[in-house]
């Protein structure tokens, strides 16, 4: 009987289970936010270092996940509108 229910179980989509759970937010990567800007990577990685957010009074909006960095779009889009005023 366990063997049914555990086969029962393994025919649930998959795509359900492992999605984050960050409110619909997709995170992307410094290589993708530069693609989406026209920008090298390079730009991107500056603007995200600790002496960016010293000088800069509204620093490029980052989601840190230990060593990595990730990006909102909709954050970045904002921080775009600020930027052009």
């Amino acid at each position: 009987m366990a063997i049914a229910q555990r086969a029962a179980k393994s025919d649930e989509p998959k795509a359900a289970i492992e999605q984050p759970a960050l409110s619909g937010a997709v995170l992307l990567t410094p290589a993708q936010l530069a693609e989406r800007l026209a920008v090298p990577v390079s730009w991107i990685r500056e603007k995200t270092r600790e002496r960016a957010r010293v000088r800069d009074e509204d620093p490029l909006p980052v989601v840190r996940l230990g060593k990595y960095v990730r990006f909102r779009w909709s954050d970045v889009a904002a921080w775009l509108q600020r930027q052009s005023r």
